[in-house]
């Protein structure tokens, strides 16, 4: 256990302060993030003519990145012991490629080689971002503010996310690709001065690496045979951090619904599509509105998450969070036989699925630092990141072939049932019950 780990920041640097700067480069990256989610797909679609299976690719990456990469970065986190340095790496990276994108545009250079080298290093970039930012927030806020400090940092992320996609299409019409790229650039950059203004003065010492069995020191105690302690090392800190969510109950219990959820929402973002706008029949532009509901129902669950979990617990909650997604999603199911338009149970169902889905991601998420050692949370965070991302490209790519055999609607049931099943591992785990 780490409780008593975690303390206040330094005198002068008040938690209140260094925790506007990590709001305000939170709402500056997440701005950034919603305008290239936005662009990447116009530039392949619009700009080089390419097909859906590439737009697939860019959309993976992502996850990808998380999943290559994630447990290496988040060991290179710990042991270097500057996240806010990695993180201002990482939005300069972002940056940078934006940038790249804009002049390659400007040029008649951008090929479709050139646009996934960028995602590459935009999926590389936000893991080293994510994951150096889950050790800033406790060494910020402290163990009594975590819960709430999650929530804000939630809301802040849904709601510039819909206003950075919203800004997106307004920039697009009035004036052009090119200023686009250069705004979701300034964002980035925004970000990393924000960033500036983070004190993290209360710098725990990293114990030292231990030596591997066998390996002889060299001079001035540095390892003896090269490449020898360092990959035997990083591999048992990978193996550790693992490890760490299998020992704890809490942890585990909380990582396996987040998988389960996590499935169930692909299982629906690539079925739900076709559903309502092919078997439906349901015009683009109500489809499209079903988007800013979603982001809506996610604003208002991250907000009321840290109240409710107060109220009844975090066990209950989860619990209770993940049951009603049942009948959440059979809202869908039913839409076309329930009374009144499709599209306003349509509607319903999407708002109260993401209300639910941000009550699940902000409900819990303080117990992590709580109970993993300042020194080693980066690398159980990946470790988490690894398994809870990992089954989304399975889950979609599952769904999607499902659907082509059988048909949507029972893919949909299939969504219902994963969401309900996220309930077991935290209704049967005792150990949560103490948090609130």
């Amino acid at each position: 256990m780490a409780t008593g780990q975690l303390h206040h920041t330094a005198e002068g640097n008040p938690p209140g302060r260094s925790f506007r700067f990590l709001a305000s480069a939170a709402a500056a990256e997440g701005f950034g993030d919603a305008l290239t989610r936005a662009v990447l797909p116009i530039l392949a679609v619009a700009v080089l003519g390419l097909g859906p299976a590439f737009v697939g690719i860019l959309n993976a990456t992502g996850i990808a990145a998380f999943l290559l990469l994630g447990v290496g970065v988040g060991i290179a986190v710990d042991r270097a012991g500057k996240p806010r340095m990695a993180m201002g790496a990482a939005s300069l990276l972002r940056c940078g490629v934006l940038l790249a994108l804009a002049a390659a545009l400007w040029r008649g250079g951008l090929t479709g080689g050139v646009l996934f080298a960028a995602a590459v290093l935009i999926g590389a970039a936000d893991v080293v971002f994510t994951t150096a930012h889950s050790t800033v927030v406790p060494r910020v806020v402290g163990q009594g503010g975590l819960r709430r400090a999650y929530s804000r940092l939630a809301v802040i992320n849904q709601t510039t996310a819909a206003g950075g996609a919203g800004a997106a299409g307004a920039i697009l019409a009035v004036i052009g690709m090119p200023l686009l790229l250069l705004a979701g650039a300034g964002a980035y950059a925004a970000s990393c001065l924000f960033q500036r203004g983070i004190r993290l003065d209360d710098v725990e010492p990293r114990p030292e690496a231990e030596p591997v069995a066998g390996s002889k020191p060299g001079p001035a105690g540095k390892p003896g045979p090269a490449g020898q302690r360092r990959p035997a090392a990083a591999r048992r800190r990978a193996r550790g951090g693992f490890a760490s969510l299998r020992h704890s109950p809490a942890l585990r219990a909380l990582t396996l619904s987040a998988c389960l959820t996590n499935a169930g929402a692909m299982v629906g973002n690539t079925v739900l599509p076709v559903y309502v706008l092919r078997d439906l029949a349901v015009a683009p532009a109500a489809f499209a509105a079903l988007g800013v509901l979603s982001a809506l129902g996610a604003v208002g669950g991250a907000a009321a998450a840290p109240y409710l979990s107060g109220r009844v617990g975090l066990r209950v909650l989860r619990t209770g969070s993940a049951l009603l997604g049942v009948p959440a999603v059979l809202l869908a199911v039913f839409c076309s036989v329930l009374p009144g338009p499709e599209t306003a149970w349509l509607a319903v169902q999407t708002l109260v699925w993401g209300f639910l889905v941000a009550v699940a991601g902000v409900a819990g998420a303080e117990v992590l630092p709580r109970v993993v050692p300042h020194h080693e949370l980066a690398t159980v965070g990946a470790a988490q990141r690894t398994l809870t991302l990992g089954v989304m490209p399975a889950a979609a790519v599952l769904a999607g072939l499902a659907a082509a055999a059988v048909g949507t609607v029972p893919v949909l049931w299939l969504w219902a049932l994963l969401a309900g099943a996220a309930a077991l591992p935290v209704a049967c785990t005792a150990s949560l019950a103490p948090f609130r």
